[in-house]
């Protein structure tokens, strides 16, 4: 049977023509990036690392790596007799070369290997090099400070984009690829995972444990890792024969299956998606407190943030899904082939999102995939609104090279065609596999397998910034036409030139039935229709399959009519939007009757916006709704947009303290505190025994809690800002402690551990929290007073000192 996204080529041809002639307008010579890029230079090297067998022991109390880096290499160039590697802070003990000792010289970036003689060109060498770092970067020891003992005890890696050169010497980029056996001892109460298959675990007569794993294909240096905790593991194994180890911790059994839900279908869904089987031999989830991202794809095993390890309640709020499949994609795009240098970023993580927004489309349906993209767009004009910079560039921005790349390959693949698209990424796939990649290679992929040249859309979307802006009037003041008239009012991009794209404009009639037209989109366009029935509305880009920013002034009749009937979720959505233009009144019954009928939230959380200052009967009643709808967003919206609560709804509002949403429970907490003051007591005690996801509910109930009892209530707050618990709920704390303007000695000390802190997503925050307390004397005089009364090393002491500028 034929798969279904495979079209017959013949339902292609008039888009074909379309793309060929737009190939036409555009030629040139060459594709290029239109803004400088020096951070997208390729770094040279002069030997090619082969295999790499790294043995360390680890001192977490010390926060120190004893380790050895035993290298097989072969000079690929004829006058080698010197070696770089990247060893910032690590100190060499002793390097040998095929087992003979050399010279060596150390600078604060790294180390130079002085062999005495030129190597011969192409053979084999063995490099061993000894020694000892106690890393800031790349492996994190967590948790073995805190004088409490609550936190996890943890030793973690996080090696992209160049980090993992502070705890082993490397060469350190991405056009390198070696094989890995990492051989790692430790204490035999802890769990240790790294990439690859476990060879061996042997008992040590010192209660410890040596782990030794090896990957069997190549990879590159950032992708190599290690996690340890005292984790426990479930197997998934997949139809494709696949076992991914999914890990947890030991103590939290209750967390597998919703954090780990449909990781067998999307091991199962991916390589089917790409024709490409997965490329490795096996592969791993693990969770780790305090990572500063939410997963890193690292060679068949994935990192993640133990935020993600939830139970069935907290995953109401925010699952792993989406991330699960986004790094499992990675595994293809990104470690199977690698980007040459951080211009072609894009190329790993915009795959990654795009890929996981279609696995979730395939869980959880069509028009949640739309919002998604909708959000995409969001993000991608915003980056665009801000800087200049295009897909293609190392300083795009997470914005470009996530959202705004998913959508820019959603639209490839729009323009394209399934079967096209799909047989051009595999293609690009396995030509590459284990190597590396650059913009110009994926272009390519369709000249060599289809004969199709995209130069024309490669040059809009991922060469140059901006997208389309258009004005479209709508016209039927002729007999027997309807006319759109469609104009692009944004700036020409840096070659002067305006976005040429096929856009599809739609006309629905009252029977049923519908026209629809495909025109190429250079600048100022119509569409006409003959019309000889009654329109029930119009649609421009049906569907919203185009990056855009839309005028499109409709009559109210025909936003009614979409808001009710549009086949596509965004397309009903976009009406609901649209009738923000018009007075209450004439819209109050089409927002009233879509509500009843609609059931994805956007539509609905909109409608409660626009309807959050009305009173009457049939308003009250859909509020009355919203609180007890199914879909959490919408009895979140109910909540967040609503000024005021009146008494006959109260009832409906106070059940929200006891949702099954710890984030409804939270800001409803906070909104009836607020709203009403006198029945505070009754609210906290309703919630006092409910810590939520990182503690948002207790960190809300404490905060609330101390215009009552402040004393004890700011101190429990101080407790949780300490670190003995995990980043989220230290900045949480954080934030409650400003609201409330409660500091003291303890809370001074807390903020000072969480500034030195190596993850940003803790140590900004608390500078933040530092500085503006910093306005009040008192604190100012108690943190001067500190920070003079302890010892502390030069980069300490440097950030610290920085903190006491006025700014």
């Amino acid at each position: 049977m034929q798969h279904p996204y495979f079209r017959p080529m013949q339902k292609l041809l008039p888009l074909l023509f379309l793309f060929a002639f737009a190939a036409k307008l555009y030629a040139h010579d060459s594709l290029q990036c239109y803004q400088p890029d020096p951070n997208g230079r390729y770094r040279e090297h002069n030997v090619d690392f082969q295999k790499l067998v790294l043995e360390v022991t680890l001192q977490p109390k010390v926060g120190k790596v004893i380790g050895s880096a035993n290298y097989k290499f072969q000079p690929i160039q004829p006058n080698v007799d010197t070696l770089y590697l990247d060893a910032p802070a690590i100190k060499i003990k002793e390097v040998k070369l095929d087992g003979k000792a050399i010279e060596f010289k150390s600078n604060e970036a790294g180390v130079t290997l002085k062999f005495g003689a030129k190597l011969s060109w192409n053979k084999s060498y063995s490099l061993v090099i000894n020694y000892e770092a106690n890393p800031r970067k790349g492996l994190y020891f967590i948790g073995w400070n805190d004088p409490n003992n609550l936190s996890r005890k943890q030793i973690w890696t996080q090696g992209q984009g160049i980090d993992n050169r502070h705890w082993f010497p490397c060469y350190d980029d991405v056009n390198d690829r070696l094989i890995t056996e990492t051989i790692i001892t430790f204490d035999s109460t802890y769990t240790v995972v790294s990439n690859g298959k476990l060879l061996s675990k042997k008992k040590n007569a010192d209660a410890t444990f040596t782990w030794h794993y090896a990957m069997n294909k190549p990879h590159v240096p950032y992708l190599l890792m290690l996690a340890i905790d005292k984790f426990a593991y479930k197997d998934v194994v997949s139809n494709n024969g696949i076992v991914s180890r999914q890990y947890y911790y030991a103590d939290r059994p209750e967390t597998f299956a919703p954090t780990y839900q449909y990781s067998k279908e999307m091991m199962d869904w991916l390589p089917k998606e790409l024709g490409v089987p997965y490329p490795w031999e096996v592969y791993a989830n693990v969770p780790v407190q305090d990572f500063m991202y939410g997963a890193m794809e690292n060679t068949s095993a994935t990192i993640y943030t133990d935020f993600y390890l939830q139970d069935a309640r907290q995953a109401l709020d925010r699952n792993y899904v989406a991330t699960n499949a986004h790094e499992l994609t990675h595994q293809w795009f990104g470690d199977l082939i690698t980007e040459w240098s951080a211009t072609h970023h894009w190329l790993h993580e915009s795959f990654a999102t795009y890929y996981a927004k279609l696995f979730s489309r395939s869980v959880y349906g069509e028009s949640q995939y739309q919002w998604n993209r909708r959000n995409e767009y969001y993000q991608a004009r915003n980056a665009d609104d801000r800087d200049k910079f295009p897909v293609a560039h190392s300083q795009g921005g997470s914005n470009r090279h996530y959202p705004k790349g998913s959508a820019v390959i959603d639209m490839l693949r729009h323009v394209a065609g399934d079967s096209i698209y799909k047989k051009a990424v595999t293609h690009y796939l396995e030509k590459h596999k284990f190597g590396n990649v650059d913009t110009h290679d994926f272009w390519r992929a369709f000249m060599e397998c289809c004969g199709m040249n995209l130069d024309w859309f490669f040059d809009e979307w991922i060469y140059h910034s901006g997208y389309p802006v258009f004005n479209v009037q709508l016209d039927t003041t002729q007999n027997g036409k309807l006319n759109l008239y469609v104009q692009q009012t944004q700036s020409p991009n840096e070659s002067g030139k305006l976005f040429t794209m096929p856009l599809k404009a739609q006309v629905f009639y009252t029977d049923g039935t519908n026209n629809v037209q495909t025109v190429l989109l250079k600048g100022m366009d119509t569409f006409s229709f003959s019309v000889n029935k009654k329109v029930n509305y119009v649609l421009f880009d049906p569907g919203d399959n185009i990056l855009k920013k839309v005028t499109f002034i409709k009559p109210l009749n025909y936003l009614a009519s979409q808001a009710s009937s549009a086949p596509n979720f965004i397309d009903r959505y976009d009406a609901i939007t649209a009738l923000r233009l018009f007075d209450v009144e004439k819209k109050k019954d089409i927002l009233l009757s879509v509500f009843n009928q609609e059931n994805y939230h956007p539509v609905k959380t909109e409608i409660i916006y626009q309807l959050r200052k009305e009173k009457d009967e049939a308003s009250l009643i859909l509020f009355k709704k919203a609180t007890a709808d199914k879909d959490l967003n919408v009895r979140k919206a109910a909540v967040e947009d609503i000024d005021s609560i009146p008494p006959i709804l109260l009832t409906g509002y106070e059940k929200l303290l006891r949702d099954s949403s710890y984030t409804v429970i939270e800001i409803t907490l906070r909104k009836l505190c607020k709203l009403y003051p006198f029945q505070k007591a009754r609210y906290l005690d309703i919630t006092k025994n409910i810590e939520g996801s990182s503690r948002n509910v207790e960190i809300a109930w404490l905060e609330i809690k101390s215009s009552i009892e402040f004393e004890k209530s700011v101190n429990r707050l101080v407790e949780l800002t300490s670190n003995s618990y995990e980043f989220r709920t230290r900045t949480k704390a954080m934030d409650a402690l400003e609201r409330v303007d409660f500091s003291n000695e303890k809370l001074i000390n807390n903020l000072i551990d969480a500034t030195l802190n190596p993850n940003s997503r803790l140590s900004n925050p608390a500078q933040g929290t530092i500085r503006n307390f910093l306005k009040q004397d008192k604190f100012r005089e108690m943190f001067t007073a500190i920070v003079a009364m302890n010892e502390w090393q030069d980069w300490q002491k440097k950030i610290l000192e920085n903190l006491l500028v006025k700014k």
